[in-house]
């Protein structure tokens, strides 16, 4: 078995984003991770309901400070969404300060002009504090539109605060971003696999098959592949499939290879000095209709009157220079297949890009992994050695003795 601990660092920002959002923010894939240094402390809060109001005031006294008048009547309809919406992702910060920052800026608000914040916001915890809010934001908002309608009125929050100390807020645990393996090991595919096709010069492969090799495959009720020695015959034809595995039909190949996740080197984890929250930023994009600055076409069914600038959205990021710790694990002894695992890794240094948006200047990374010289030799050689054989096998455009089967789109081997 070859077991392979590693580094690397950003070299641009890293975006995988986990297709969920975090109010208005793209927001990296996270974990839960029980801290090292849990804690249990005293709130400074007598009672539950006292917390939750003073947040709410807090919450508020940002409300009071939007400009209102300055929206149009659309946007004023949907007011409460917006901010619920921004309120959420203003809580990927490390502070209370840092939210209170962030949700301002999203509003455009230049100062808060009540000074009761101070005292208020300095009752809290700064985890206290964005936990409530991460986990309670729909209660929020609805004692939010509550105190709203109360115009004028001032709550007095503090007038018994005998039983100071009651309360208690326990951290015990984080979710930590992190780049996961499967998705690791999405790109280390594609990255073999390219390179195979083209080493083997094969040029036309039947969409079934593509997915086989480039995205693991689809499990199906056919009986196409069951048999073991037809699995076999697949791996000597493309040993890729022996590291990464795949589904054939309604069977699979085991891989030969596990790919762990990439975790930070940060002090939650206890691998680092600096905390995650220290290691993760956030960038802006714009998706424009370019249709409104087009000079030298005339548009055909424009709306008039409409923005260019369609949408502004923001994602999180790993920032440049936070360094990672990843492992590889190869569970075989075959010559061939670890031959092939040093090929991928060669070539993965060679591209060093994870995550996506690479087009636009995020996820370049440096690879801190030594690929032995040579290592790969074992496996082109083969490639090289059974190229014809491999041609016939896969591609569509040479000879062989099965075909398309054109109500089905399968493969069939002739027989």
């Amino acid at each position: 078995m070859l077991k392979i601990d590693y580094k690397f660092t950003a070299r641009q920002p890293i975006f995988t984003g986990a297709d969920e959002k975090h109010g208005t923010m793209q927001t990296l894939r996270r974990e839960d991770v029980y801290l090292p240094d849990s804690k249990e402390q005293e709130s400074a809060f007598a009672s539950e309901e006292q917390r939750l109001n003073t947040l709410v005031e807090i919450i508020h006294s940002v409300w009071r400070a939007i400009d209102f008048e300055g929206m149009d009547s659309m946007r004023r309809m949907k007011i409460y969404d917006e901010f619920a919406s921004k309120m959420l992702a203003s809580t990927t910060t490390k502070s209370k300060h840092q939210f209170l920052d962030k949700i301002c800026a999203k509003f455009d608000i230049r100062s808060l002009k009540d000074e009761s914040i101070v005292r208020m916001i300095d009752m809290f915890d700064d985890e206290e504090f964005l936990d409530m809010i991460r986990t309670q934001h729909q209660y929020i908002i609805l004692l939010l539109r509550l105190r709203a309608k109360q115009k004028n009125a001032t709550l007095d929050l503090f007038a018994d605060n005998s039983e100071q100390g009651k309360v208690t807020f326990k951290r015990s645990k984080a979710s930590i971003p992190y780049i996961s393996g499967n998705s690791i090991r999405g790109i280390l595919r594609r990255i073999i696999m390219r390179d195979f096709t083209l080493l083997a010069d094969i040029k036309t492969i039947e969409k079934q098959r593509y997915h086989m090799l480039f995205t693991g495959g689809n499990i199906t009720d056919s009986t196409e592949f069951e048999d073991i020695q037809r699995r076999e015959e697949m791996i000597e034809m493309c040993p890729p499939l022996a590291l990464l595995g795949s589904a054939i039909g309604n069977m699979t190949i085991e891989s030969d290879m596990k790919v762990g996740g990439a975790r930070l080197l940060c002090k939650e984890y206890g691998t680092g000095d600096a905390s995650f929250w220290e290691l993760i930023g956030e960038e802006f994009g714009t998706r424009s209709d370019s249709s409104k600055t087009e000079r030298t076409l005339e548009i055909v069914g424009a709306h008039e009157g409409k923005s260019a600038n369609q949408m502004i959205y923001s994602y999180e990021t790993f920032l440049v220079g936070a360094e990672f710790g990843h492992s590889f694990a190869v569970t075989t002894t075959d010559e061939l297949t670890i031959s092939c695992f040093w090929r991928m890794i060669k070539l993965f240094k060679e591209q060093c890009y994870l995550g996506g948006s690479s087009a636009t200047g995020n996820g370049r990374i440096d690879i801190d992994l030594e690929v032995p010289e040579g290592a790969d030799k074992a496996y082109v050689e083969y490639i090289k050695e059974k190229k014809d054989d491999i041609r016939k096998f896969w591609d569509l455009g040479a000879s062989f003795d099965g075909g398309v089967d054109t109500l089905t789109g399968e493969i069939t081997d002739g027989a």
